[in-house]
Formats: C-alpha cells, sequence, structure tokens
C-alpha cells in the first residue's frame, strides 16, 4: 500500500530512519503543531516516542557491545574503557540533534531531553559503580570521560597533499 505524500508521511519515513540509526535533513519537516489536527498530531507524537526509544536502545545496545569487549587484556583496558566512553558520546550526538528539533513543540523536546539526560545520569552513575573496585586508573577513565560531557566536535580533516599549510613560507 502506497502512503500519500504529506506532512505526516515525511514525519513517519524520517522517523523510521531516525530509529533505525539512519540520520537525514530533517529541514523539510512541517512543525507539528494544531494544523495538522489533533488526530494527527496525537499520532505523530506517538511516532516520535517510539522513534526517540528505539534508537536511544540502539545506543544502549551499542555500548553494552562495546563494554562486552573490554574483559580481555587488562593492560590495554584502561585505553579501551576511555575509547568506547568516547564513542559512545559521538553516538549520542544524533540523539541530541534529535531532542532539538524546532519542528517538534518545544515541551516534547524538553521532555525528550529531560529523558536522555536521565538515561546517560543512570548509565555514568552504573559505570561508576562498577569500576568502584578496580584500579585507579580505571576509575579515572571513567570520570574523565564522563557520558554526561558534550560529545567533541570531530577532527577537522588535514590539507589535501601537496598544499601548504598557512603560514608563513620558509625561502632558502
Amino acid at each position: 500500500m502506497r502512503h500519500a505524500p504529506g506532512p505526516y508521511a515525511d514525519w513517519r519515513a524520517w522517523l523510521d530512519a531516525f530509529a533505525e540509526g539512519t540520520d537525514l535533513p530533517s529541514a523539510h519537516l512541517a512543525p507539528i503543531d494544531e494544523q495538522m489536527g489533533p488526530h494527527v498530531q496525537e499520532r505523530l507524537l506517538r511516532h516520535v516516542s517510539e522513534a526517540f526509544s528505539r534508537r536511544q536502545r540502539r545506543w544502549a545496545d551499542a555500548f553494552q557491545r562495546d563494554l562486552g569487549t573490554l574483559a580481555g587484556d587488562p593492560g590495554r583496558a584502561v585505553h579501551s574503557l576511555a575509547a568506547a566512553m568516547v564513542s559512545a558520546r559521538t553516538r549520542l550526538v544524533p540523539l541530541h540533534r534529535f531532542c532539538a528539533l524546532p519542528a517538534m513543540p518545544q515541551a516534547l523536546r524538553d521532555e525528550l531531553k529531560s529523558a536522555l539526560d536521565e538515561t546517560l545520569r543512570s548509565s555514568q552513575r552504573s559505570i561508576e559503580d562498577s569500576v568502584r573496585h578496580a584500579p585507579m586508573e580505571l576509575q579515572a577513565a571513567v570520570r574523565g570521560n564522563r557520558l554526561t560531557a558534550p560529545a567533541a566536535a570531530p577532527p577537522s580533516p588535514p590539507p589535501p597533499p601537496g598544499r601548504q599549510s598557512p603560514g608563513r613560507r620558509v625561502i632558502i
């Protein structure tokens, strides 16, 4: 069955992709407001909540997989744990962007952000509890790479080969 194009169909397609881990542009999404009608708005808000929950679950599952690989070499545990936490924070960027979508009502954005913040605080507490009796280096890696900290911006790409970096040229 083909769905008629329109704001609801646009949102549904976008939300389904988001829930599955695909990050598509969102500028084309119509505002979720009373112009959609109360029944459409209610259904769409349910889909927003469901997509958010599914994406958040995907993030938690990936983080658990990363943590599960740490059981190996104790010598590399500190580096591996820090890398897993940085990676988890990086994977949070789409969820943070989702919580700030301007097409969603402010009350919904606040509710989603609050839910995400609580998940991150809970995950951070859990991992801190799990390393409470571990060597100090592991504890420091957990505290130094908090899930609640903002994700670092991706590094800028290196200049293309053959181009000189800006600055003074040395002529010999």
